[in-house]
């Protein structure tokens, strides 16, 4: 359980790296793309419900567990009130994703049923089903952020993006994505998270299910948006 946590923190914590993240720009004249297969399986199977630095994890080994409980059950509160709704985070991501695309003149494709081991690009990639470039989108961590005891949870994203030519594996584009990040960081697409969708506790991210998954959809459409922006 700790384990897991402390990856967590470590994904949003990337942003605050010594050596700046280094992009790879898209050059849409050369490139000369016109269809993309975007890849399935993006987002990891849970949302997140995160403190940093909350009070408990001060305290010792013992506090920090009691923490990690604490993180956990938030967390398995938030995906439960998700489930009851029925809301489709990876379905709405990627749609929003082919529709701001397919608008830019790209013709596009869903490659599903891509099982992702772990939360990086894929090495090797499938049938492109005539696509002529891969879009690889990895969600690292998706949810909620608090910055700390006391502070409001606001929707967070992290997300990187590359773009792969089919015919020879070349990369045409790589970029970091972060919604509501700790720390901003040089190379690093930065976004700001909507407030109309804060919440200052628990309680108030329970309360009301389709907020809540409005704010996560919120800043998944804006990651999308950006994505497809990239490739313009």
């Amino acid at each position: 359980m700790l384990k897991k946590l402390f990856v967590v923190a470590a994904a949003m914590l990337v942003t605050a790296c010594a050596s700046p993240y280094v992009a790879t720009p898209y050059d849409r004249a050369s490139a000369n793309i016109t269809s993309i297969a975007v890849v399935d399986d993006a987002l990891p199977e849970k949302p997140m419900a995160y403190e940093v630095a909350s009070v408990g994890s001060n305290f010792g080994l013992i506090g920090a567990l009691v923490d990690a409980g604490i993180q956990v059950e938030r967390q398995n509160a938030v995906h439960k009130a998700l489930e009851a709704i029925d809301f489709d985070a990876e379905s709405r991501l990627e749609a929003r994703l082919s529709e701001k695309l397919q608008a830019d003149g790209y013709a596009v494709a869903l490659l599903p049923e891509q099982a992702r081991p772990k939360r990086e690009f894929l090495e090797t990639y499938p049938d492109s089903n005539g696509a002529e470039a891969y879009l690889d989108v990895v969600v690292s961590g998706y949810g909620y952020l608090s910055s700390g005891a006391g502070q409001p949870f606001r929707p967070y994203v992290q997300a990187q993006v590359k773009l792969v030519r089919v015919s020879d594996g070349a990369k045409l584009m790589e970029n970091t994505i972060v919604s509501n990040p700790l720390y901003a960081a040089e190379g690093v697409v930065t976004l700001t998270p909507n407030p109309e969708y804060a919440f200052n506790n628990r309680s108030e991210l329970l309360a009301d299910p389709n907020r809540l998954a409005a704010g996560i959809e919120d800043a998944l459409f804006n990651v999308a948006d950006t994505a497809a922006r990239l490739m313009h």
